[in-house]
């Protein structure tokens, strides 16, 4: 399928094949938008996640104990997994995507929660007013992005949760990085530009507060929205073209990266310094279908992706018990140079994997950041 490069609302009715009413199921999965104010969804942003909506439909729609996302980002999948009773199994490469998602899957008990408000209530008052800068590390590669008067409040920050409890440490962490770009002269998670903007001083400690009570809100209605029973959830860091699993998955659902549409490491680059993970940018992570690869020549660059697709979705099929269920959320990549199709490379994949479809949709969605629609896919298939 080409992809389309209109301005405007879609103006062509989805492709279905398949199943029909699955693939209905899958359309109205691909047309969720709207907010969503669940557990722990919407807290800190990550980008190109899984609407909650979409990821709630297509779990409900496979069966089994046990839920995979290879690619699973900020956890969106791996909730919705929890919030139906299911085993939740999550892999990524991205150190900041997995602290979101192992911050946002904690079921915790009220006690531990109650501490990590105090705790950062305590912290935020005490970061007001304060005058060190971060070590020069950490100075030198981001005091092109704050005020210096923040700089200073986010170093205070950062070393009081350093000092911190150990089982609260991670949620600390998690409210600090939720601040660390809106706090910045970064416009955006999903943008480099500068825009230098004013930021009184205390408001930093203040953002810092909020965000732990937010979290705070979230972990508590996380933990009585869980049904009981198992609430175990297996975060690791983890290639998804070389997925490793304690024991075969029921289902695996799972967006990978659109190609050509973000390079998620130098998004990260706040964070990843501010939270002592510099280390991902020295060496490059190997994502997949990465915005910098195309700059290149697209040619090597849809080879290289498509190579990808194939491995990934073999190993994850490898990872998947017989007669379980594969769903894959895909968009098409658009690129100054042309569209990139993801669903025919996604299609071939799939078949050197062995799978079967069930039912696929795709569906022509605005994309307002770059006006011009693109094609967005949804497919379900069975291992044999």
């Amino acid at each position: 399928m080409a992809t389309r490069t209109t301005t405007g609302k879609a103006a062509i009715e989805p492709v279905v094949i398949g199943d029909h009413d699955i693939a209905a199921q899958l359309v109205q999965a691909l047309a969720d938008t709207e907010p969503v104010q669940r557990a722990t969804h919407g807290f800190h942003t990550y980008p190109a996640g899984l609407h909650p909506d979409a990821a709630r439909r297509v779990v409900a729609l496979v069966p089994g104990r046990s839920v995979l996302d290879p690619f699973c980002g900020g956890g969106t999948v791996l909730v919705e997994a929890m919030l139906q009773g299911r085993h939740a199994v999550g892999r990524d490469i991205s150190p900041v995507a997995l602290r979101v998602a192992r911050g946002r899957t904690a079921v915790l008990p009220a006690e531990v929660v109650s501490r990590f408000r105090a705790a950062g209530r305590r912290l935020s008052d005490a970061s007001k007013g304060a005058m060190a800068p971060p070590p020069e590390p950490i100075y030198h590669a981001v005091q092109d992005w704050y005020h210096p008067h923040v700089l200073c409040e986010l170093e205070s920050l950062r070393a009081g949760i350093a000092a911190s409890e150990l089982d609260i440490r991670p949620l600390l962490e998690l409210a600090f990085s939720a601040v660390l770009v809106k706090s910045s002269f970064r416009k955006a998670d999903t943008s480099a530009q500068r825009v230098r903007t004013d930021r009184p001083r205390g408001t930093t400690s203040i953002l810092f507060h909020k965000k732990t009570r937010e979290l705070g809100r979230m972990l508590d209605a996380l933990r009585e929205s869980v049904p009981p029973g198992d609430r175990s959830v297996d975060i690791r860091y983890g290639d998804a073209r070389e997925i490793r699993v304690s024991e075969p998955v029921d289902a695996v659902v799972t967006s990978p990266p659109y190609p050509s549409t973000y390079d998620y490491v130098p998004l990260q680059h706040l964070r990843l310094v501010w939270l002592g993970e510099s280390r991902a940018l020295e060496a490059g992570a190997p994502e997949i279908g990465a915005r910098r690869q195309w700059r290149d020549g697209t040619r090597d660059a849809r080879r290289r992706w498509a190579e990808d697709t194939t491995r990934w979705m073999r190993s994850a099929t490898a990872a998947l018990v017989s007669g379980g269920h594969f769903a894959i959320a895909i968009g098409d990549g658009l690129h100054p140079a042309g569209g990139v199709d993801a669903s025919e490379p996604t299609s071939l994949a799939a078949k050197a994997a062995g799978l079967v479809l069930v039912a696929r949709a795709s569906v022509e969605r605005p994309d307002f950041a770059r006006e011009q629609n693109r094609w967005e896919h949804l497919f379900l298939y069975r291992k044999p």
